[in-house]
Formats: C-alpha cells, structure tokens, sequence
C-alpha cells in the first residue's frame, strides 16, 4: 500500500490543535476502537469523544466503519495513518536496500579473492633471499571482509523480508486499512 499524500490546510492544523485529538488518533494508530472503548481509555465522556471523532472525520483522519455489526468502528483513514506514519515503507526500503548493497559487495570481495593471480616468490626471512616459492596472492583480508558482508547482507535482506510480511498481514488484519478479514 502506497504512502497517501497529506494536504495540510488551514483547516487541519486547526483539528490537529486539540491534544485530545492527537491523542485519539494515537490510541486508534494501535487498533480500531468505538466511541465507549475511546471513552473509557481516555477518561472523557462519550460525547466529547463523539465531538472530537467529528472533527477528524470531517478533516478526513478518521472513518466510521460499519460492517453490519451492531458497534460502530472508528479506525484512522489511509491519511491519518500516514500523518503518524509517515512512509513507513520507507524503513523497509533502506534496510532491504543496505542489504542487498552489502551482498553485492560481498560477492564482489569473494570474486575478487578468488580470482586474484597468483605468483609466487621467494621466501623473504631466508639469508640471501633464496628458498622455496610461497604463492602469492589476494590478501586473506579480502575473504575474510566478503565473508563478513554477505553475512550482513544477508542477515539484512531477511529482516526486511519479514517485517514487510508483517506489515502486510497487520494490514490485511485491519479491515480499517482496506484489507480483507
């Protein structure tokens, strides 16, 4: 799901002034609640949850669900969500991105140290520099580092692969996201 575009108008800043109401729109960023459940986790009567509900329904931040139960469901709409959630694909973006770099210059590292020339020379702590020939080639640094990344590498690709699964089954478990229960 797309990060949705937040317009802020004059109109929103004015929702947006009321600490009840950011507070409404933190306790409904965890689930989708109704009217008693807000009342009663916030401490304030019915109708002035009702009120402040109003005013973020008409700033289009929140929406009442009506799934034919016989509670109404208020749950953020794709913008309010995005206004406490700014692109939080983002994260994912940058984590999966780090680590396919760092795969990639792990392959790079091994595929250097593995196809590095290898010569050979003379063994340097014997007097007069003869002695058997010792192959020389890529530092065991390299290999070692290329280990290393692609390890990290890895480790990082997976990361990002789950919490994006978890991210898509949060949101095909809210119906309040548009998902399918």
């Amino acid at each position: 799901m797309e990060p949705a575009d937040i317009v802020l108008t004059k109109e929103t800043f004015e929702v947006l002034a009321s600490e009840t109401r950011l507070t409404i729109l933190k306790t409904l960023n965890e689930r989708r609640m109704t009217i008693t459940e807000l009342a009663d986790d916030l401490g304030l009567a019915k109708s002035t949850i009702h009120h402040h509900l109003q005013r973020l329904a008409d700033a289009g931040l929140v929406a009442a669900g009506d799934d034919g139960h016989a509670w109404v469901y208020y749950a953020l709409t794709p913008e309010g969500r995005a206004l406490l959630q700014p692109h939080g694909s983002t994260r994912i973006r940058v984590i999966l991105t780090a680590g396919l770099a760092s795969l990639a210059g792990g392959v790079c590292a091994l595929a250097i140290f593995l196809t590095a020339p290898v010569r050979e020379g003379p063994v340097p702590s014997l007097p007069g520099g003869g002695g058997l020939p010792v192959p020389e080639g890529a530092p065991v640094e390299l290999l070692v580092a290329g280990i290393a990344l692609m390890l990290v590498g890895g480790f990082l690709v997976v990361y990002a692969c789950i919490r994006r699964r978890n991210t898509r089954a949060a949101q095909l478990a809210d119906p309040a996201d548009g998902g399918v229960t």
